[in-house]
């Protein structure tokens, strides 16, 4: 059996913060203004991802990300004309809403700090919860996420998430770490990598297709992603080849290694 290799396209949660709406006072004027959030998308993003959420001061959900939704997803399927984002709406309890501005250059950004008029690539008028992708007017290395809480009414805290979607990017001179996946299940598979088992990018590999990397890790660990749980991580040999497959003894997915020809 012939498995090609197909290009991989990479899924990657870059910010989860907070915006906290305190009493308008002197100390939190001087100490607790909120700035516009800076976010540093990955080298080779295509496409940005976002999702606001308004919650009370004191009920906000920090559990549930934006990207664990995101990473069962087929990132082709993501980028359907159309696609409808709604389901992945979080649910609100904030009990105001706000204006959200988007901007693709620090100077609109920090004009927009200082109280003046400034051009957003993107700008949401009012929403307690919204979610979807950013036009391409926004693109860039940099993006800037700018609130504003609408009217007098409770004070809130606003979550906001940003996904990206890039290319996998190889590094020609430090790609000490090559190895390849190939998947050789009926289905697609949603898997994750990480260097650190702490920052993981999500991957979704077709059926009967493999991956290849080059990447300039010391080490690399590998999981299976699903909507509710990873799988226990392995951790992935430089220079070495696996395979997806199913492992009837534990009924589950599982990685193996495919012996070197001789």
């Amino acid at each position: 059996m012939t498995i090609n290799a197909t290009a991989q396209k990479m899924l990657q949660e870059v910010i989860v913060d907070y915006v906290v709406f305190r009493p308008n006072n002197m100390v939190n004027k001087v100490l607790a203004k909120n700035k516009p959030i800076k976010v540093s998308l990955p080298k080779g993003t295509k496409t940005t991802f976002y999702r606001v959420t308004v919650y009370q001061n004191d009920k906000v959900n920090t559990s549930d990300t934006f990207y664990k939704s995101l990473r069962v997803t087929n990132p082709d399927t993501l980028l359907k004309e159309g696609f409808d984002f709604r389901p992945y709406l979080a649910q609100p309890n904030g009990e105001v809403g706000v204006e959200v501005h988007f901007f693709a250059d620090k100077s609109a950004a920090n004009r927009f700090d200082s109280g003046k008029e400034a051009e957003a690539c993107q700008k949401i008028d009012s929403t307690k919860s919204a979610v979807g992708v950013l036009s391409a007017s926004c693109s860039g290395e940099e993006l800037y996420v700018g609130i504003k809480k609408k009217g007098k009414g409770p004070l809130v805290t606003v979550k906001v998430e940003i996904v990206a979607l890039a290319d996998v990017a190889e590094d020609p001179i430090n790609d000490r770490y090559p190895f390849s996946i190939q998947n050789e299940l009926n289905g697609e598979v949603s898997y994750e990598i990480s260097g650190d088992r702490t920052n993981w990018q999500a991957f979704f590999l077709p059926s009967k297709k493999k991956a290849e990397f080059k990447l300039a890790d010391n080490q690399v660990y590998m999981r299976v992603s699903t909507l509710d749980k990873a799988s226990e991580e392995y951790k992935i040999d430089s220079g070495k080849n696996y395979r997806l497959y199913w492992n009837k003894d534990t009924n589950k997915i599982d990685l193996g290694e495919i012996p070197a020809k001789k």
